[in-house]
């Protein structure tokens, strides 16, 4: 279980709650110390006065929900096994579901537009062992356009074949994730049907 604690805006603080799932528990603190240490991260608004030491993060005051999902990835990126961590897209033109997944339990997910996945894509720091993909051909599209930036956040690009990945889809609504994040949550549970292989970054 990883604990995120946060102090500051109601608002920021609901947007936080609306994008963690699964084994990640958050709350709203108040406190004049903060320390966050083993499985626990803090967030700090950026007006927020406060000593903070361990997992600590601090956002900006006009902070927008792609944001604030790249920081909390980011962080638990560098708590958790690279090897056990897998992106799924389910891509969309004008909706795309993405789900971070740690040993096949989905941890941080949410509806992007097309451009906000890829400010997404280009606010993450780590690495991920796959980024699992739908296949269709506006997920074709925006492979060849984003191959560069996928490549910079893992070693594989899996293409999934969606009428595999369906037959997942009640079973991972089960898990409270909805609409598209359940698809992307669906697709990266899926057995590729083709794997990129990206260069490896220390070549």
């Amino acid at each position: 279980m990883l604990e995120v604690s946060f102090i500051g805006r109601r608002s920021v603080f609901n947007e936080l709650s609306s994008i963690v799932t699964g084994p990640i528990s958050i709350k709203y603190a108040d406190s004049r110390v903060i320390r966050a240490v083993g499985n626990e991260i803090c967030i700090l608004d950026y007006y927020v006065d406060v000593d903070c030491s361990g997992n600590c993060v601090r956002v900006g005051r006009y902070v927008e929900p792609v944001e604030l999902m790249g920081i909390l990835t980011n962080i638990v990126v560098s708590m958790l096994d690279y090897e056990l961590i897998k992106m799924g897209i389910d891509y969309g033109t004008e909706r795309t579901g993405v789900v971070l997944v740690y040993d096949n339990t989905p941890l941080i997910g949410s509806i992007l537009t097309p451009v906000k996945l890829v400010k997404l894509i280009k606010l993450i720091n780590g690495r991920f062992s796959g980024v699992a993909i739908g296949d269709s051909p506006s997920a074709r599209r925006f492979l060849r356009r984003s191959i560069s930036d996928l490549c910079s956040i893992t070693n594989n690009i899996l293409v999934i074949n969606e009428l595999e990945s369906s037959k997942l889809r009640s079973w991972v609504s089960t898990n409270g994730l909805i609409d598209d994040v359940a698809d992307a949550y669906a697709i990266a549970l899926t057995k590729p049907k083709i794997t990129i292989k990206c260069p490896d970054p220390k070549n």
